[in-house]
C-alpha cells in the first residue's frame, strides 16, 4: 500500500505528536475510538483510513477542534492551543 498524501499524511503526523506531547500512547486514543491498538497503529501508518465520527473523539482528548485536528501540529501550536505537555502540570 502507498503511503498516504496530504490531508491524512497530515493528520497522523499531527496525531503522533500530539500523543507524544501528552504522553498518551496508542492503546490509550484507540480507547477513547473503540479500537484495538493495533488497528491505531495502522491508521496511523496510513495503511487503513481514519473514520470521519472518530476525529471529534480524538479531538476532544486532546482538548481540540477536529478542524484544529485537521489544520497540524505546527498551526495549533502557532495558535497557542496546543494541550499541556506531559509533566507540565504543577510548574509555577
Amino acid at each position: 500500500m502507498s503511503k498516504p498524501d496530504g490531508l491524512e499524511s497530515q493528520l497522523n503526523e499531527t496525531i503522533r505528536l500530539l500523543m507524544t506531547r501528552t504522553g498518551l500512547r496508542q492503546v490509550d486514543v484507540a480507547d477513547v475510538i473503540g479500537i484495538t491498538r493495533a488497528s491505531l497503529s495502522q491508521r496511523l501508518l496510513g495503511h487503513s483510513a481514519w473514520k470521519i465520527d472518530d476525529l471529534p473523539l480524538v479531538a476532544e482528548r486532546f482538548g481540540v477542534t477536529v478542524c484544529e485536528l485537521l489544520s497540524g501540529y505546527a498551526a495549533i501550536a502557532q495558535a497557542d492551543r496546543l494541550p499541556p505537555a506531559k509533566g507540565a502540570s504543577g510548574r509555577g
